[in-house]
């Protein structure tokens, strides 16, 4: 009991770190997206240079991380330029659904049930919503956008249950993933990117970056779900939309729109549904 709520609060610390990335991102919107990344992963990467052994613990572990952190982020980024912010970032935030519906594919004996499916279809019709609650025929420019989001939305679950299928490694390894994203994205700026001049206060919001949801909450997650049921933190990981949207709108001057907002009640609902596995002991003690 101890142990698994142990890895729910790391669950949880990562989940609040994440909440801040859409409005921290979307302060830098003026900057190149590979440069914010990479200086961003680099920095979170910083904590494991004191383990370099442990940072590249084999080739397959290293290449899951990189490519799933570069991956991501680089669907998650690119939709807040094609599409409104807050829009684009709560269908991103269908990840914690599609995480607990993927588990019984990767993990046997961890089935479904049907508060489960209650909560997709709540978050299902939420994304509707969003897309098509403006009108039938949303702008082409937005729907490149959620269908970036949607990217996201896929990727990031998929990198997490590879990453808990694989052989327990040391937590460090995670800098080596942020590392080689690092690399990677700045490698990408250098070839298609222009120039950057960097402002002081966009210096300091890279940083917190870098600190938070490119730091903390990656060596957080990385033990919660190595030790954590991913349909417990999948499920808690519904909190994170509304903490995230609140940002958007009270620290970045985004607007919350009724459709908007109803999508946002429908896509946090699945929590309710979904956090019943926490509230029994058996999701507790694994």
């Amino acid at each position: 009991m101890k142990t698994s709520r142990h890895f729910f609060l790391l669950g949880l610390l990562a989940i609040v770190c994440w909440a801040s990335l859409a409005t921290l991102g979307n302060l830098v919107i003026h900057l190149p997206p590979f440069y914010v990344l990479g200086v961003a992963f680099i920095l979170g990467s910083i904590p494991a240079w004191f383990r370099p052994k442990e940072l590249f613990p084999d080739l397959k572990t290293s290449t899951l991380g990189v490519l799933g952190y570069f991956g991501y982020h680089f669907f998650l980024f690119y939709s807040f330029r094609y599409a409104p912010a807050i829009e684009a970032n709560l269908i991103n935030y269908l990840w914690p659904m599609i995480l607990v519906l993927l588990t019984p594919a990767f993990f046997k004996g961890q089935n479904l049930k049907w508060h489960h499916f209650f909560g997709a279809a709540l978050a299902a019709v939420g994304c509707a919503i969003l897309v098509w609650g403006k009108g039938a025929n949303p702008k082409l420019e937005n729907v490149e956008g959620y269908l970036l989001a949607l990217g996201a939305a896929v990727t990031w679950p998929v990198y997490s249950l590879l990453k808990k299928k694989m052989r327990d490694t040391s937590v460090w390894s995670v800098g080596g993933a942020c590392l080689g994203a690092g690399v990677l994205c700045l490698f990408t700026h250098a070839m298609i990117e222009p120039r950057v001049a960097l402002q002081w206060h966009d210096a300091w919001i890279i940083l917190l970056m870098g600190v938070g949801p490119f730091g903390i909450s990656f060596y957080a997650w990385d033990r919660a779900l190595k030790g954590g049921d991913t349909r417990v933190i999948g499920a808690l990981s519904y909190l994170t939309p509304v903490l995230s949207t609140l940002g958007l709108i009270f620290f970045a001057g985004q607007t919350l729109t009724f459709e908007t907002g109803i999508a946002m009640l429908l896509i946090i609902g699945g929590a309710s549904s979904g956090l019943l596995d926490f509230l029994t002991t058996k999701a507790l003690v694994k």
